[in-house]
């Protein structure tokens, strides 16, 4: 079952900054379960942006100037910017204190959203480049939580991902999560946008946080 705090609604133009094309449908999903407006939401695709930071393995200042000069295109035209790819994720917390107007990162949502839940929990990623600054975001979040994180990367699913193997994918993602479940957490946290639909195939018994969902309820929060 998903895990979802209680939703405040508000209207709010939120422009995306996805890295795959693929991110766009699965926001879209996420929008209509919150009853969100379509034409509330706009969608920007930068996959050199990720394709830049595999290569490079990680974040560059080149990368980084690129990805604020783009936030700050769409920032003009919205009231927030949603930042969805993990590995830009440092990024666009950088940003929070360069614009005005919010600029949320996906996995920020996740990470404070979880440990709201009061629940152990498991985090998956699947893309290698997500697993430091996932790890380090979390490890800030739950600084003072009682119990840390378990934080995983499932080997192979990024490739099958990069495949376009995607039903392989989300049988990786969700095997994963029943394993953590069957482990001891009570949370399974799927890191990146790209795994959300995973979720439908999860054991319903296990309580699950998806990127798209938790990052559109807390910009509805703040906002």
């Amino acid at each position: 079952m998903l895990y979802q705090p209680p939703l405040i609604e508000r209207t709010m133009r939120i422009a995306c900054l996805h890295t795959a094309a693929s991110n766009i449908e699965i926001f879209g999903k996420a929008a209509s379960a919150l009853q969100l407006d379509a034409g509330d939401i706009s969608h920007a695709v930068h996959c050199e942006l990720l394709e830049a930071a595999e290569k490079q393995g990680g974040l560059t200042r080149a990368i980084e100037m690129a990805t604020l000069h783009i936030i700050q295109n769409l920032i003009t035209e919205a009231d927030a910017v949603l930042v969805t790819c993990s590995t830009l994720g440092a990024i666009a917390d950088s940003a929070r204190t360069a614009f005005t107007k919010p600029v949320l990162r996906t996995d920020r949502a996740l990470a404070e959203q979880a440990l709201e839940s009061g629940l152990s929990v498991s985090v998956l990623c699947t893309a290698p480049t997500t697993l430091e600054p996932t790890t380090e975001l979390f490890r800030q979040v739950f600084v003072n939580a009682q119990a840390a994180p378990d934080i995983r990367l499932i080997d192979g699913a990024w490739d099958l991902f990069r495949a376009g193997e995607i039903k392989a994918y989300e049988r990786a993602i969700a095997d994963a999560a029943n394993a953590a479940h069957d482990t001891g957490s009570q949370l399974v946290v799927l890191a990146q946008t790209s795994m959300a639909n995973a979720a439908a195939l999860i054991r319903h018994k296990t309580h699950v946080l998806d990127a798209p969902t938790a990052a559109l309820r807390q910009l509805l929060h703040r906002v």
